[in-house]
Formats: C-alpha cells, structure tokens, sequence
C-alpha cells in the first residue's frame, strides 16, 4: 500500500465555503460548487488518480469499464458525500433517509448497552452511519490518526453544532488504547478503519480479488484481545438525501487473522458493487 502519513487532504478554508454553501442555499446549491472544485482536484491529485486506477483494474467487474470517467465520477461523489456529512448536522437532516440492512444488530447492542467495536472502512460514509446510530441512542467514537479530523470537527460544531461522534486520535505514546478501554467500560460503541496503514505499523495480510494485501494490524488485533463482540458496518450513498446502511451480524472471535479475513472477504464484495465511492486514495494492493 502507498505510503501515508496519517493526515489527509483538504482545507479548513474549502470546508468553512461549503457549510456556508449549506447553510444559506441549500445542498444542491453545495452540490453545484463541486462542478468547480472536482475538476481541480482532478487534474492536480495525480498520485490519487493513479493507486484508483490500479486498484480499479484488479476489480473483475470493471474489466471492461472507462476507469478515467470511473476515477472522475469518485472524486465528484467524494465531494457530494463530504456536503451531506455537513449537511446532515443541519436544518437539513429531516430530508435524510435510508434503507437499512442489519441495522436490528446495533440497535440490540445499544438497548444492551453492550460495547462493540464497528469495522469499517474508507468506502461511503461513517459520518452518515453515525448520525444514523446517533438517533438510536448510540455513542460512538471514531479511532482515527488524523489530527485535521480535530480541526474539522471543531470548524463543523463552532458553525453548526455538536459533531456526531467522538474522536479518539492514534499517538505514538500508545494513550488512545486507554481511551479505547474507558469507552468499552461506558459501554460504547468504536468505530475503527481497518483498510490504511501508516508507514513502518505492524499489518496482517489477507485476500482482496484473490490478491494478497496487507492491513492494519491494530484493529483486528484489538477486536481479538478485547474480547467483545464485533461488526462489519458500512453506509453508502443512493441518490440525494438517500443512503443505504448495512451492518455484519455482531460476531466474537480471539483471532485477528479470521477476522481480516472476514473484513477482506466483505470489503471485496462492497468495492465490486460501490468503486464509485471507494475514497482510499492509496493503492491498497502494492506491497508492503
């Protein structure tokens, strides 16, 4: 997988547009914006354009597609996603709907107060996915390394309001493990994305498209250490104002290579049926 640095792109700036955008014009007036900004980021992010395009020729069911109007259709539907993540903590959540698979799981760890940890990864949106959870009364903190998250986070609540998730940062003095533990005794549920790695972390190979590739080692080893139960959970987008939500029957198990290779096996079918919203611009199957 390319290397990462733990951080990734976008402006504070861009963000502060959009919401702007959201709040006094609406979401298709947001959407409309993209038609200028997509373009941009299309012509300069090379490096994103490229690990798309590898990883969208090892996809069976795009052997015959035109991965470059692929590649530009994910960048504009990154964008359409990052507006409804904003949009959702506004005046415009009543639009909001989506169909659900699964959700019963959650529903029933949150009315247990059973702590959980949610796998997820860079595809749709867990922004939308949270929110949706939020309505059931359910916690949830995001396990993430990006420290511009932070900055996000405080840009959406000084303009909109509370964020719907917590953030617990990944240090290199290893604290976000205790936080992790302070939220399983709360009962919460953790979020977790198991699909990028930063250089020089521990990782486990399993099996996309028959290929091997390696993932982060830390969520697969927490799930199996901490003994409580886990998920597979992901949210992508339908049309405007719709989504659609699934989620894995809650399973235990004390091995990480079995679940990563459970992850591997779900992730492959979600990126055949959704490359369009594959938002992991890193080629996830170049060697470690």
């Amino acid at each position: 997988m390319s290397k990462w640095s733990g951080r990734s792109k976008g402006f504070v700036l861009g963000y502060q547009i959009f919401i702007l955008f959201i709040k006094k014009l609406g979401v298709p007036a947001a959407y409309l914006l993209l038609y200028f900004v997509v373009p941009v980021y299309y012509i300069f992010l090379q490096k994103a354009r490229r690990s798309l395009y590898v990883t969208f020729k090892e996809i069976p069911e795009l052997k015959y597609s035109n991965l470059q109007c692929l590649i530009f259709n994910n960048f504009f539907n990154l964008g359409k996603t990052l507006v409804d993540n904003f949009a959702i903590l506004t005046n415009n959540k009543s639009k909001y709907s989506y169909v659900g698979n699964g959700e019963e799981y959650l529903i029933d760890l949150i009315n247990k107060s059973q702590p959980a940890i949610l796998i997820s990864a860079h595809i749709g949106s867990w922004n939308i996915a949270g929110e949706l959870l939020k309505d059931k009364g359910g916690m949830i903190n995001v396990v993430m390394y990006d420290g511009e998250a932070k900055k996000i986070k405080r840009l959406v609540e000084k303009n909109i309001g509370e964020s719907n998730y917590n953030i617990i940062e990944i240090k290199d003095d290893l604290s976000h493990l205790f936080k992790i533990k302070n939220a399983i005794d709360n009962k919460e549920l953790i979020c977790i994305h198991a699909d990028r790695y930063i250089e020089g972390a521990n990782t486990i190979t399993a099996r996309i498209f028959d290929k091997k590739v390696q993932l982060p080692m830390g969520p697969f080893a927490i799930v199996s250490k901490l003994n409580i139960p886990y998920s597979f959970v992901f949210c992508f987008r339908e049309s405007i104002y719709r989504y659609q939500f699934s989620a894995t029957k809650p399973e235990l198990s004390n091995d990480p290579q079995i679940i990563a290779n459970k992850f591997a096996e779900i992730l492959s079918e979600k990126l055949s049926k959704h490359p369009e919203q594959w938002f992991n611009y890193f080629n996830i199957f170049e060697k470690k």
